[in-house]
C-alpha cells in the first residue's frame, strides 16, 4: 500500500477527509511498508478519533512527528529493542509528587530509568532524602562518542544497542539514519578501533559502564530485567514510558513485580509523559496488605489539544490509560461550555508563543523552523502547567457531573479514581 492510499484511508475513516493538506503532506514521509509503523499511526487516528479531537486541532507538527519522527524511535528500528530516550527535567512533576505523598525521606526504585539517566539524577538532586536506584535492562557497557555529534551505546557482547544525535533535531536524525546501515557500520568499526587501543579521532571518546557516572551518594544503578530485580523493599516504584510497549500479559506480570518489590503501604506510580511532564498520563497506586489496591488516574489538561503526540503514543491495541485518558478526553470535549473556554485559552496562548497558532480557515499553522526544539518543549510545558491551572476545577465539575469521581490532585492535574 502507498502512503498516500493508507492516509485517505485514515483520513476519510475518522477525520471524515477533513485534515489539513499540510498535515497529509508531512505524514507522506511515512514508511507505510513497516507493519510496526502502520499499526501505530492507525492506533493514533483511532484515539484522536476516540478522544474527539477535530480536524481542525491537528497541527502539522503532529504530521511531521508521525511522518518522521516515530519510525526512529519504534523498536522495530532497533532489533526489537526499546530506546532509552529520556531527557532531563522529564519527570519533574513526578518528584514533586513523591514529595508530597511519601514524605522527605524514602526509598525509590526507577525502573526503566532509561540511559543517560538524566531523570534518576533529577530525583536525586530534588529527592536529597531519598535513596534511589535505577533500574533498566538496556544500560550500556558502552558508550561511544564519535566527535560528530552522535552517541552509540554497547552492550556486553560488544553488539551496538542503540545511536542517535545528541542533539535529536529533525536535520540531525535525517543525516545520521538516511543511511541507517552505514552509520552503524561506521559507528561499530569506530567502536572496535577504540576498543583496540587505537587513537580516538577530535572529540571521540569511549567508555566502559557510562553508568557509574551519574551515580552519587543517594543514586545507584543496576542493569537488570524486572523480573529478576532483588533489592530492599522500596517506598516508591517510579516505570514511565515503559509498560505501553507491552501486552496486557506482560502488565499483569509486570504488576506482580511492582507488588513484590514495594514495601507495604509504598506507592506504585506509572504511565506515560514527554519533556517536562506535559501530555502526561499516569496511574497512582498503594500496597495494602500485600498487594495493589485501586488506584487513581491523572492527567494533564493539555492532552485534549497537545503540542506534541504523547496522548496517543503506544503500541498497544488496549492500552488501558491511553483509552482512558481517549475516553475522559472525549467527556470534557463534549461539554460545549467546557471545550469553548478551554479554546479560547488554548489559541491565546498559541498566539503568544508564536507555536501552531489558530488560522482564520479554524486549522493550526506550523511551528517556525527557528524555533529550536528545547525551546519549543519548554514553551509546551508552560502551556500546560497554566491550562491546568486555569481549567482543572471546571474539568473537575464536568467529570464529576458526567459520574466520575473526580479531584484535583496534589501536583494539579485532574485525577479519576478507578
Amino acid at each position: 500500500m502507498r502512503a498516500v492510499d493508507f492516509l485517505d484511508q485514515l483520513n476519510g475513516e475518522f477525520f471524515n477527509g477533513a485534515l489539513a493538506p499540510l498535515v497529509l503532506e508531512r505524514l507522506r514521509e511515512l514508511p507505510v511498508e513497516r507493519d510496526d509503523v502502520r499499526g501505530f499511526v492507525e492506533r493514533a487516528f483511532r484515539l484522536m478519533h476516540q478522544a474527539g479531537l477535530p480536524a481542525t486541532d491537528v497541527s502539522p507538527l503532529h504530521g511531521e512527528l508521525l511522518g518522521s519522527l516515530i519510525a526512529r524511535l519504534l523498536p522495530g528500528t532497533w532489533g526489537g529493542r526499546i530506546p532509552p530516550i529520556t531527557v532531563a527535567g522529564r519527570h519533574r512533576l513526578f518528584d514533586v509528587l513523591v514529595a508530597r505523598l511519601c514524605g522527605e525521606h524514602g526509598r525509590m526504585l526507577d525502573i526503566a530509568c532509561g540511559f543517560p539517566p538524566v531523570t534518576s539524577v533529577d530525583s536525586a538532586t530534588a529527592l536529597p532524602g531519598w535513596d534511589i536506584l535505577g533500574a533498566d535492562r538496556a544500560l550500556p557497557e558502552f558508550l561511544l562518542e564519535d566527535g560528530l555529534g552522535n552517541y552509540a551505546s554497547f552492550d556486553a557482547g560488544e553488539q551496538v544497542q542503540y545511536f542517535q544525535p545528541t542533539l535529536p533535531t529533525r536535520e540531525n536524525w535525517a543525516a545520521l539514519l538516511g543511511d541507517y546501515d552505514g552509520s552503524q557500520r561506521r559507528l561499530e568499526a569506530l567502536f572496535r578501533h577504540l576498543h583496540g587501543g587505537g587513537t580516538a579521532p577530535a572529540g571521540a571518546s569511549l567508555v566502559r559502564h557510562p553508568v557509574t557516572q551519574y551515580e552519587r551518594d543517594n543514586l545507584h544503578f543496576v542493569r537488570a530485567d524486572l523480573d529478576a530485580l532483588s533489592t530492599a523493599p522500596a517506598t516508591v516504584i517510579r516505570c514511565f514510558n515503559m509498560l505501553m510497549y507491552f501486552d496486557a500479559e506482560f502488565r499483569a506480570r509486570a504488576m506482580q513485580h511492582f507488588a513484590d518489590l514495594l514495601q507495604d503501604g509504598g506507592l506504585l506510580l506509572y504511565g506515560v509523559d514527554w519533556a517536562h511532564s506535559m501530555e502526561c498520563r499516569y496511574m497512582t497506586m498503594r500496597k495494602r496488605d500485600g498487594r495493589l489496591g485501586s488506584g487513581e488516574f491523572a492527567f494533564s489538561l493539555d492532552n485534549l489539544m497537545p503540542v506534541g503526540i504523547a496522548p496517543w503514543y503506544t503500541l498497544q491495541p488496549d492500552e488501558p490509560e491511553a483509552f482512558r485518558l481517549a475516553a475522559l478526553s472525549r467527556v470534557l470535549r463534549d461539554d460545549t461550555a467546557f471545550i469553548r473556554e478551554y479554546t479560547e485559552r488554548a489559541d491565546a496562548m498559541r498566539r503568544e508563543y508564536g507555536v501552531c497558532v489558530r488560522q482564520s480557515d479554524g486549522y493550526l499553522s506550523d511551528v517556525s523552523p527557528d524555533l529550536p526544539p528545547a525551546d519549543l518543549w519548554r514553551l509546551s510545558a508552560d502551556f500546560s502547567t497554566r491550562l491546568d491551572a486555569a481549567l482543572a476545577p471546571r474539568a473537575v465539575a464536568v467529570l464529576t457531573a458526567a459520574g466520575y469521581a473526580a479531584r484535583i490532585n496534589e501536583v494539579g492535574h485532574v485525577a479519576v479514581r478507578v
